[in-house]
This record gives structure tokens, C-alpha cells and sequence, in this order.
């Protein structure tokens, strides 16, 4: 395996097996080392038991012949008393290695009594008063000095008067009666209260110290579910807090009482509703109708509590509780089948955290049951359980979290990358842009100026042969006139008269079209002198010029209607109608031309701007395309029948007059180019 896969794994492995190292080490405190069973006597076993108060009980003389019997571990009530006060006795021998040693005797899940010890009739100690909350099965192990003076060779009294604060209660005390000498005891003693305080404390700091991230992260989150997630798990976080903090006595709780009992109660179903709402928000994104049945039970389940403690037989909150309890263990089995089939589904290594810590929980309710059957002897590590529910749904968000900011720093790192190499390829393509844009600025000017020169080297043969075919149209009727007798003569003389007028036609069609050739020579800057131009003239002089390659074709229809005058040049007003003439002309195939239209229109909007509009019947452009249309060297033409720079150089003429060219086109029905113009009065 590679060093880096193996790098990543091993800290997902440790996250899963945390919930249940946690567990074993409870396990490991609550246990008794075997090399100490040499050196400890254990207490456990059958005692006698009396309900209630009796003058000399803690006597070691007293007779307790008549008394019940009771065994140790084992519930008060399962076994069937029911007395809110009651006496235990049990003799015992002192073995020969603990003579003459200081003693020390543990008592161990006094979760709900009151409890006086006394040896030999002497008192020896009575539980810590002074410790608030309830007390669970490693923080409720405590211990107290015997002086081996007050115990003898042979048979020696323990005695225990026990106090119940909460009826129905069934914990008295678990495996740990052990009386063995100081310095061999201590240490097992104080290893159990040292891993208490150690894991209380820091599961309180970490749920303070998430609480105050998970505000962060609300207050900055967008995404819905997100924070839907993120408040579930800030609720199961404050729920578990609460919940350590009222059983380490960090509220001002008496120890034990039936207010205590409620508040932890409520605090447990807390705990339950949010660990619901954050494994169907984690697994599934959604509340489902599960979750709502699920938060009706627990809001009835809330009620319930306070109003047994306040109206109710005390009682009756540990049946309410043992109830709830029931429901616990059935919504701990939904939510490991949840996280079983999300663990299938998508195999993430948070998800593996998380089934670990569900399957901790379960196994932890198992091993409750269990005790609480007395078929084990274990601490109960439910509760456990559910402060490592909080701990995990906090710390697999902040993963999250931290993982999404490490995805978007480096996403946020590729974009910088990624805008420079733009701005460099942006940067080389605008050069080619102006390169371009050049080399067509230069070829331009040269087909202006030859244009120009084309032009006048025409116009001034054309100067003589229109001068002449004037003069000879002038003079042949009055040659016809002066032969009015030769009726031969004159038909001749009148049918050249015809031919010279129609030669001057000819003559002066070619000195109009060298006339318009001009005029789209001088255009092709921006720096022309703007003056009003009638925009109906220039459309006719943009069609003469295409005409001989529109007839080929269409059929050409003129609509020019009288508009205003526009503030423009003349020459690039007709450079932007005559390539759109051509274009409109290259749309369409000569072998349609009996089918096809072109349409050059002219017309005047209702808010006064002008309109000239050229219409085809031809192959329309698809709409990918005409997002492009005005862009530099686009062209949907073939590799050397275009630069793709005509339109741009049109619709840079309209943008600098203050207009706008509209495109209208539908594959297949033809295409419309709408130049929309301010008049020159507006």
C-alpha cells in the first residue's frame, strides 16, 4: 500500500475506533486489575435487609436472624422492596493480609440513594453530599478510610443505611464493595475518578469550543440544507452538553433529586430529537415523515416529564423514563439501519465515523439492557455513548468544513492560475486581433486608392465618349429633320438616332456606377466629417452597385419609403447597406432565384428613428450563431472566401452613429438585418 493511502487511512481508522476505545476505556476503570483480587476482599453477595428505621441496627451484636435477603449487585425494587428507607447487613472475616493495614472500602452506582456506612458499629463515612447531578457508574464510585483498629481477626459488621430520593429506582450498588489496604486500592480508585474528570472536562471544552464554530459557520452559510444540517448538529451538541453539565454537577442541581432526574430526563430527549434530525439531514438530506412522527413523540415525551414531577407520583419518572428508554433503543436501530444503507450508497470516510459511533451506541444500549438484567456486570455507557454522538456530529461537520475551505482555496488557487493563462491568451489574441485589423485597415486603403484610381482613369475616357454620344443624339434628329423627302435616308438617320441614345444611357449608367465607386472608396474611418444623409439614396446606390450579382439570385423588391435625414457619412452608410446587401444575396442559391426575395426597405419608426432593413428568403442563421454574428473574424463561410469582418466593421459604423443593427432569423425561412438610426432632428 502506498505511504500516502496508508497516511490518509490511518487517521479515518482512529476516528472509527474512538467511540469504542472511549468505551473500553470506561470499561478498563470500572474493572478490577487482577493482580489487586489477591490483595481485596469483595463484599458482594447475599446481605440481610430490613425496610426502615430500627434503633441498633448498625450494631454489630444485633440480631438480623429475621431480616430479608437481598443480593449485591442486584436491584432494590426488582428484588421486591419497595421502602423509601432501608438497612443492609453483611458479616464478613477479614483476611489475615489485610490485618493491621489502613483500609480503604469502595462502594460503587449509588445513582439515586443516600447512603451511611458504618463497620462494626462504628461510622465510617456517608456519600459525598457536597456532589451535585446524578452520578453514574464511574463518576459514582467513591471510598472512604477504614481504621484498622475497628476491625477484628474474626468476624466483623458492615452496615448500610440507604435513603432513597427518587421511588422506583432500582440502582443500589454494582460489583465494586471492595475493602482492601490503602495503598493498593487508591490507585484504582483515583485512575477511575482521573479518567472521569479528564474525559467530563474535555468533552465540555470541545462542545464549547464547536458551539462557538458552529455559530460561525451558521452565520456564514447560504446553502439551505447546509444550514440545516449545521443547526441539527448544534442542537446535539448543546444537548449533550447540558447533559454532562448536569450530571457533573455543573448546574446548581441537588444531588440526585426528582428535579435533577427531570432535567436530565428532558436533556435525554434533546439529545434523542437532534440525533434523529442530524442523521436524516447527514444521510439523506431531508427530513422524511419518520422525522416528523419522531419530533411529535419527543415534544410529548418533553411535556410529559415536567408534568409527572410536578403533578404526578415520583414514581412515576422512572416508568416514564424506562419507557422512553424502550423508544431510545428502537430509534438507535432505525438510525443504524440509515447509516448502513448510506454507507453502502456512497462510502465516504465520514460516513464510516459515523456508523462507528451509531454501532457504539447500539452495542452501548445492548450491554445497558443487559445490566440492567443483571445477566453482566458492566457500566452503563449509554450516556457515554451519546456525548461521543456529539463530539462526532460536531467534528465531522468541522471536517467538512475544513475540507470544503481546502477545496475552495485550491479551486479559488487553479482560478488564479487559470485567469492569468486568459489573460495572456486574451492579450496574444487581441494582438492578432489588431494585427489583423491592420493588415485589413492596409488592405482596404489600397483597394480605396485603387479604386480611385480605377475611376479616374475611366472617368476621363468616359468624359469624351459621353460628351460624344450627346452630341451625336443632338445632331442625328435634325439630320432626320433635314431629310424629310428620303424616306430611307430617314429611317436610317432615326434608328441611329435610337442607338445613340441608348449608348448614352449606357454611358451614363457607367459614369454613375464609377460616381458610387468613389464614394465607397473615401469611406472606412472614423474620423469623417458627419453631415445629414438621406438614407433612401444611399440604399439605391448600394443596391445599383450589387444589382448584377442580386439579379443572379432573387427577385429584388424596393419599399423605400420618404424618412428623415440621419447624422452619418454618406461612403460608410453605404458600406454597411451594400455588405448587407451581399450578404443577403449569398444566402441564397441561384437555383432558387425564382423562389427567392430580397427586400431593401426603407421605412420611419414611430418614434422617429429611421429604419433601413434587408430582408432574405434564404438559409437563416442558427441561433448559436448569432450570438457571434458582430464578432471580429467570426465566419460561417468557407477558408478563403471571407475574413469574418464584415459585420463587425458594420456594426461598428451603426454603434459610432448612435444606432443599432437587430438580426431576425430562423433556420431554413430566411434572415432580416434591421439598422436602426437617430434622425438627424432628434
Amino acid at each position: 500500500m502506498p505511504i500516502n493511502t496508508l497516511a490518509r487511512r490511518i487517521p479515518v481508522l482512529l476516528a472509527v475506533a474512538a467511540p469504542f476505545l472511549v468505551c473500553w476505556l470506561f470499561i478498563d476503570a470500572y474493572v478490577l486489575p487482577a493482580h489487586l483480587e489477591p490483595h481485596v476482599l469483595r463484599l458482594n453477595g447475599t446481605w440481610k435487609l430490613q425496610e426502615g428505621d430500627g434503633v441498633g441496627w448498625a450494631d454489630p451484636a444485633y440480631d438480623d436472624s429475621g431480616w430479608g435477603e437481598i443480593r449485591f449487585p442486584g436491584g432494590y425494587s426488582a428484588q421486591g422492596y419497595r421502602a423509601s428507607r432501608a438497612w443492609a447487613r453483611k458479616r464478613f472475616e477479614l483476611p489475615a493480609s489485610l490485618h493491621g493495614e489502613p483500609l480503604l472500602l469502595t462502594l460503587g452506582g449509588m445513582r439515586s440513594s443516600r447512603v451511611t456506612l458504618f463497620v462494626n458499629g462504628h461510622e465510617v463515612g456517608r456519600t459525598d453530599e457536597s456532589i451535585r447531578g446524578l452520578k453514574g457508574e464511574v463518576d459514582g464510585l467513591e471510598a472512604w478510610r477504614v481504621d484498622s483498629r475497628e476491625l477484628r481477626p474474626g468476624s466483623n459488621v458492615i452496615a448500610l443505611h440507604f435513603e432513597w430520593t427518587l421511588p422506583g429506582s432500582d440502582g443500589v450498588v454494582d460489583a465494586r464493595m471492595l475493602l482492601g489496604t490503602r495503598e493498593r486500592l487508591l490507585p484504582y480508585y483515583l485512575r477511575a475518578s482521573d479518567i472521569r474528570q479528564f474525559f467530563q472536562n474535555g468533552a465540555l471544552a470541545l462542545f464549547a469550543f464547536m458551539l462557538v464554530l458552529l455559530g460561525m459557520f451558521m452565520h456564514r452559510e447560504t446553502d439551505s440544507s447546509r444550514r440545516a444540517l449545521q443547526r441539527s448538529t448544534f442542537f446535539v451538541i448543546a444537548a449533550a452538553a447540558l447533559y454532562l453539565g448536569a450530571r457533573t454537577g455543573m448546574l446548581p442541581l441537588r444531588q440526585s433529586s426528582p428535579l435533577t432526574f427531570t432535567t436530565l430526563s428532558v436533556t435525554v430527549v434533546g439529545i434523542v430529537w437532534s440525533m434523529m434530525e442530524f442523521a436524516q439531514h447527514y444521510c439523506l438530506g431531508h427530513i422524511t415523515r419518520i422525522g416528523k412522527v419522531h419530533r411529535a413523540v419527543c415534544g410529548v415525551f418533553a411535556g410529559a416529564f415536567p408534568g409527572v414531577q410536578a403533578f404526578g407520583p415520583l414514581a412515576g419518572l422512572t416508568m416514564l423514563y424506562r419507557l422512553f428508554a424502550l423508544y431510545i433503543f428502537v430509534i438507535v436501530l432505525y438510525v443504524t439501519v440509515l447509516t448502513a444503507a448510506t454507507l453502502h450508497r456512497r462510502e465516504r470516510a465520514p460516513d464510516r465515523v459515523f456508523a462507528a459511533v451509531i454501532l457504539c451506541m447500539l452495542a452501548a444500549g445492548v450491554v445497558d439492557l443487559l445490566t440492567d438484567l443483571y445477566v453482566l456486570q458492566a457500566p452503563r455507557l449509554f450516556a457515554l455513548a451519546m456525548i461521543n454522538l456529539g463530539l462526532c456530529a460536531g467534528m465531522l461537520l468541522i471536517a467538512d468544513f475544513i475540507q470544503l475551505s481546502y477545496v475552495n482555496e485550491t479551486l479559488s488557487a487553479h482560478l488564479t492560475r487559470t485567469n492569468a493563462e486568459l489573460a495572456v491568451a486574451l492579450a496574444r489574441a487581441e494582438d492578432a486581433a489588431r494585427l489583423k485589423s491592420a493588415l485589413l485597415t492596409e488592405r482596404l486603403a489600397s483597394v480605396s486608392t485603387l479604386a480611385t484610381g480605377v475611376a479616374h482613369e475611366i472617368n476621363n475616357p468616359m468624359a469624351y465618349v459621353t460628351a460624344n454620344l450627346a452630341f451625336l443624339a443632338r445632331q442625328l434628329p435634325e439630320l432626320a429633320r433635314s431629310a424629310e423627302g428620303n424616306h430611307a435616308v430617314n429611317g436610317e438617320l432615326a434608328e441611329l438616332g435610337q442607338v445613340a441614345e441608348e449608348s448614352l444611357e449606357g454611358a451614363r449608367r457607367v459614369n454613375q456606377v464609377v460616381k458610387e465607386l468613389k464614394l465607397f472608396a473615401r469611406g472606412g474611418g472614423g474620423d469623417e466629417r458627419l453631415e445629414a444623409v438621406d438614407v433612401r439614396a444611399v440604399a439605391r446606390r448600394s443596391l445599383n452597385l450589387a444589382l448584377h450579382e442580386l439579379e443572379q439570385r432573387a427577385r429584388i423588391i424596393q419599399e423605400l419609403e420618404d424618412v428623415p435625414r440621419v447624422l452619418g457619412s454618406e461612403s460608410q452608410l453605404g458600406q454597411v447597406c451594400l455588405n448587407l446587401l451581399l450578404n443577403a444575396g449569398q444566402a441564397m442559391t441561384k437555383e432558387d432565384k425564382t423562389r427567392n426575395e430580397l427586400i431593401l426597405r426603407t421605412r420611419r419608426r414611430e418614434d422617429g428613428w429611421v429604419l433601413l432593413e434587408i430582408s432574405d428568403t434564404g438559409c437563416g442563421i442558427p441561433p448559436e450563431d448569432q450570438r457571434r454574428l458582430f464578432d471580429p473574424f467570426f465566419t460561417t463561410k468557407p477558408a478563403g472566401e471571407g475574413m469574418g469582418m464584415g459585420l463587425s466593421i458594420c456594426h461598428g459604423i451603426v454603434k459610432r452613429l448612435g444606432g443599432e443593427i437587430q438580426v431576425e432569423s430562423a433556420v431554413g425561412k430566411g434572415s432580416v438585418f434591421r439598422v436602426v438610426l437617430p434622425s438627424h432632428a432628434a
